[in-house]
């Protein structure tokens, strides 16, 4: 559990992982049933680069539940193959009983385009984070990708209306929302760039864009996008 403090706003953070294998994990369906957060943040890319989903577009006695039932459906065909999709569909029901109960919980997709994730997933996706831990081009593609959840988050935030002490559940893996928070709290690109970088002598910032471009076009066209470090 984290507290952070944004525009003089206290923001409570309370973020919990999920593991991705052939069992159920219910530590992120816990956090919705037992602190109703006001907001989640989910480890998903944004739809048409759009953070919010539909579902925020209506009042709390109004949600679509064709599209909430679609979901659910959805889930369940999954988990037959992949148990763990169990977990998410606990998620939405406790999102759906929140509803029911008057308590208008919020639901942002913050992750990476679809497009540089799937590109990672699809070259480098079978390798283990033993294997990539210590790769510099590893650290290019989680720098990019939390960069872009940092930029989401910074949009939700700058759009939260008045609330006191608002609670927001954090549905990204622990690595992530490490450094995530880092990024949120760090306006020095010099300390970014030592955190991200530092360890590879291999690298500096004279030539990083130059082997980036050399390793990964897909890599490279988000790195010049982001154009960070003023690079």
């Amino acid at each position: 559990m984290n507290y952070f403090v944004y525009k003089n706003k206290k923001i409570r953070f309370i973020q919990a992982s999920c593991v991705e294998g052939k069992k159920i994990d219910l530590r992120q369906a816990n956090v919705v049933e037992k602190y109703k957060p006001n907001m989640i943040f989910f480890e998903l890319p944004p739809i048409r680069n759009n953070p919010s989903l539909i579902f925020n577009n209506y009042l709390v006695n109004k949600k679509p539940k064709q599209k909430i039932d679609e979901r659910k459906t959805t889930l369940k065909k999954i988990s037959k193959k992949f148990p763990y999709a169990i977990s998410d569909l606990r998620v939405w029901e406790n999102i759906e009983k929140m509803w029911g109960e008057g308590n208008n919980v919020f639901l942002f997709n913050i992750d990476a385009p679809q497009k540089l994730r799937f590109h990672h997933f699809k070259l480098y996706g079978k390798l283990t984070y033993n294997q990539v831990k210590n790769k510099w081009w590893f650290w290019v593609f989680l720098f990019l990708r939390e960069y872009e959840m940092k930029k989401n988050i910074e949009v939700i935030l700058n759009k939260l209306k008045k609330k006191e002490n608002p609670v927001i559940a954090i549905f990204l893996q622990s690595i992530h929302w490490n450094h995530v928070k880092f990024l949120l709290e760090e306006k020095s690109n010099e300390k970014v760039w030592n955190y991200y970088f530092k360890r590879f002598p291999e690298i500096t910032r004279e030539n990083i864009t130059e082997k980036i471009k050399e390793k990964d076009k897909v890599f490279f066209r988000y790195w010049k996008k982001i154009n960070p470090f003023g690079l």
